[in-house]
């Protein structure tokens, strides 16, 4: 065996009577307890959803394309609980060891399709302290692409995903969410989201960075004769509801709502445009709800008649340095 990687998923065929591959997956990452499963290029039918708790990292052909076939809650769902099992009581919390043997930093999810094909979410991500996932596609996952820390998860924070890209091409899914999350101190970089009805949603944790993502919408056609395209009905490009998030260079593209504020937020450098083609005109740029708001460095471009700039109260709001293009004004 050759590479960075301790099995190969080609190793495992399909037992006699399976008519999917999520059984000979699942048996590969049996085997590779706190290893690495490389998967070759190819599409694999997914009937039954992916589990991994043993702390085995997977290591993906970019054109390796796990489908799902039946209606399922996720395509791959991944809890690294396991991979931190030492922890000692210090100060009325749990606190990591540092024995090398028991603890794991390094685990990774890279490369590769998750295809929700409209039949489940494509993955879900819980229970991790440190985790990387890079270079990975999220296609047509309903209700999402990709969740972060669901019901029941534990020790959720300190995610570095970077270069991950979703998109929907089918219609049928809205509403549904590119990335929800409920993690923290994590930092999602070079993220594309493309026509989900939320793009990215953090709904808890805090302390999250968000640096030169892009959410848009509009492709998908109207389900209904004179509609708008069916993911921008009441779509919000950033949904921000965790503790002192920060966007930087990041891009609400085509959205009903650009940025809806919950939590205490600073946008840097970031930017609105709504690409009037698609005859979407009723759009706020800023929906500020609660929390310290500081707006920065910004370009912000009114294409569309009654676009707004900014709902709320403008108390605990700080705007500097901004441009602002089409007869857009800073509130008073």
């Amino acid at each position: 065996m050759t590479g960075p990687y301790d099995a190969n998923l080609a190793d495992y065929p399909r037992k006699v009577g399976e008519n999917s591959d999520d059984a000979r997956i699942n048996r590969a990452v049996k085997d590779c307890e706190r290893g690495v499963l490389y998967i070759p290029k190819g599409v694999y039918e997914i009937a039954g959803t992916i589990e991994i708790t043993n702390a085995c990292s997977l290591l993906m052909h970019k054109s390796a394309v796990l489908k799902a076939v039946r209606e399922m809650d996720y395509v791959l769902k991944y809890d690294a609980a396991s991979s931190y099992p030492d922890v000692v009581e210090c100060d009325s919390h749990l606190t990591p060891s540092d024995d090398y043997d028991a603890e794991d930093w390094n685990l990774f999810v890279i490369g590769g399709y998750l295809d929700g094909a409209g039949k489940a979410s494509c993955m879900c991500l819980n229970s991790f302290k440190h985790f990387t996932m890079r270079d990975v596609s999220f296609r047509n996952g309903k209700p999402y692409g990709l969740k972060i820390e669901d019901a029941g998860s534990t020790w959720t924070y300190e995610l570095v995903a970077q270069n991950l890209y979703f998109k929907c091409t089918m219609p049928g899914l809205s509403p549904n969410a590119g990335i929800s999350s409920n993690g923290g101190d994590s930092h999602f970089i070079d993220c594309i989201i493309v026509d989900y009805t939320r793009g990215i949603e953090l709904l808890g944790g805090g302390s999250n960075r968000l640096t030169r993502c892009h959410v848009w919408g509009g492709p998908i056609p109207p389900r209904n004769d004179g509609e708008l395209p069916e993911m921008l009905i009441d779509s919000v490009n950033y949904v921000l509801s965790s503790h002192d998030a920060i966007l930087t260079d990041c891009y609400a593209d085509t959205g009903k709502t650009g940025f809806l504020v919950t939590e205490n937020t600073r946008l840097i450098g970031c930017s609105y445009f709504n690409n009037y083609t698609y005859k979407m005109d009723d759009v706020t740029v800023i929906d500020h709800r609660q929390g310290d708001l500081l707006i920065a460095n910004g370009q912000f471009r009114k294409t569309s008649p009654h676009a707004v700039l900014y709902k709320g109260d403008n108390r605990n709001v700080i705007w500097r340095d901004n441009v602002y293009v089409g007869g857009l004004a800073e509130p008073v």
